[in-house]
């Protein structure tokens, strides 16, 4: 065992890696809820959390310290990244390497694939680190943990041990520990979650699969109480004062009565501004009433495409275009923000499917907007759709996330015109109401997201600023 300069205990030092290479780093509420564990275990854990490839600088990070264990989470866009971080430590290290996220969870195979690795945690995997750890410390055999595969070494065997159950008490885990991040993180995206599960069915989502997974296995939905929800956000307030909080949860108005409960608690201890995301199912007036009171900021809702017809066939978004704009309308009335989720390059989606995108944005006059291009995971059911008909070429073509570009091949929806749709989304939803803000927002789509552009205009408004 070592000690810490404080004195505290420490009975192993882990490295965990979570790549989000060429992306704007935030926080991860599943690697906080893992440390959470490690943490709670008497375990030192170590983040290592880069946005851009630096084989020198991850060598020396790991130098710094000795480590009994590296732990590696990625979803599919940044897993070739992954690999790369994995393959690098191998060369300097002898030390147990565990893979886990979303990638590894739908690419099981990866295991067999690739013996830099001696094991990977499928689903969730709170419960499966918390035991693995316990076995380590005490030197017992870990080749048998529900959740998760193992290679044993001495012999090359593959051992899998199957999917345990669902954690359907959320108040038994530990708190997430957000303290693994940087604090320009945590200042970027101050977000905490409360639930798991989503009760809808998005043929996009992960949910599907994951629901699959875990069949008869536990509840899918779950919610932390009332009363551990406050007591993380109160702890989180205290740590990081923070001017807005985020609540991540993938539908935050999912039970009425915890919701209400919660804001009635949210009031007593904080007026900080929140936002949240719903569906348009669940919006009505008592709702934004509640909301605003508890100081709701923005509420954010998915449209993903404005095309009734596409949304209903292809989604499985079931709620109209009348839904959706009285749900915006209510929630502008009642004094809150609002703000749309949007897709481009939908598996059998045309130019035109996106222009009713614009057009519905056109009607419901968001004050924020996001737009993502669709990206075919496997083992979603639009994923593997968009494979069945032949709109993804390569197993090898990928990008980094789903704000790059397209990896589909429509002939109806080229993949240059999509990455057009997705720059100019912004510019030709309010270009008619607001052409100079329109303006701006072609910049920052386009020329502002160069590099180096960005990096001399900022040099530039530094030395007028001198």
């Amino acid at each position: 065992m070592r000690l810490m300069p404080s004195g505290y205990e420490i009975k192993m030092n882990i490295f965990f890696v979570f790549p989000s290479i060429k992306l704007d780093l935030t926080v991860n509420h599943g690697i906080a809820s893992l440390c959470g564990v490690i943490r709670d275990k008497g375990h030192k854990v170590f983040l290592y959390h880069p946005d851009r490839l630096n084989d020198r600088e991850l060598t020396s990070e790991f130098r710094k310290e000795d480590y009994d264990l590296c732990l590696v989470s990625s979803v599919t866009n940044q897993w070739p990244y992954a690999l790369q971080m994995i393959r690098s430590l191998r060369r300097i290290s002898d030390i147990p390497v565990i893979a886990g996220g979303h990638h590894v969870t739908h690419y099981p195979n990866i295991l067999e694939e690739h013996d830099d690795l001696d094991g990977i945690c499928i689903g969730e995997g709170d419960i499966a680190l918390g035991e693995l750890l316990d076995k380590l410390e005490k030197g017992e055999d870990y080749h048998h943990i529900n959740n998760m595969r193992f290679r044993r070494r001495k012999d090359g065997k593959l051992i899998n041990s199957g999917i345990g159950g669902l954690i359907e008490d959320l108040d038994s885990l530990p708190p997430p520990d957000y303290s693994v991040f940087s604090g320009k993180n945590i200042s970027n995206y101050p977000a905490l979650m409360f639930s798991r599960g989503c009760p809808y069915s998005c043929t996009y989502c992960c949910n599907n699969s994951l629901k699959k997974l875990y069949k008869g296995k536990g509840k899918y939905m779950r919610t932390k109480s009332v009363t551990t929800a406050i007591k993380e956000t109160a702890e989180f307030i205290r740590t990081y004062d923070p001017p807005a909080l985020n609540f991540d949860d993938d539908t935050f108005i999912k039970n009425r009565e915890w919701l209400y409960s919660f804001l009635d608690e949210y009031r007593k201890i904080t007026t900080i501004p929140f936002n949240c995301n719903t569906r348009p199912e669940t919006v009505d007036e008592d709702l934004c009433k509640r909301l605003a009171a508890a100081n709701c900021n923005i509420i954010s809702i998915g449209v993903e495409s404005g095309n009734e017809e596409l949304r209903k066939k292809i989604l499985k978004r079931h709620m109209s275009n009348a839904m959706i704009e009285r749900s915006f309308e209510l929630i502008k009335n009642s004094g809150i923000k609002t703000s749309s989720f949007n897709m481009v390059g939908i598996p059998d989606e045309t130019y035109e499917d996106y222009m009713d995108t614009v057009k519905l944005n056109r009607r419901i006059d968001p004050d924020f907007m996001q737009i993502s291009i669709f990206y075919p995971y496997k083992e979603t059911e639009l994923g593997d759709y968009a494979r069945a008909q032949g709109y993804v070429r390569s197993d090898g073509n990928f990008s980094h996330s789903y704000f790059s570009r397209s990896i589909l091949s429509m002939e109806r929806f080229p993949k240059w015109k999509i990455k057009c749709a997705y720059l100019f989304f912004h510019f030709n939803v309010i270009r008619r109401r607001s052409p100079g803000k329109a303006v701006y927002y072609l910049l920052r789509y386009n020329v502002l997201k160069n590099a180096f552009l960005k990096k001399s205009i900022r040099t530039v408004i530094n030395i007028f600023r001198q």
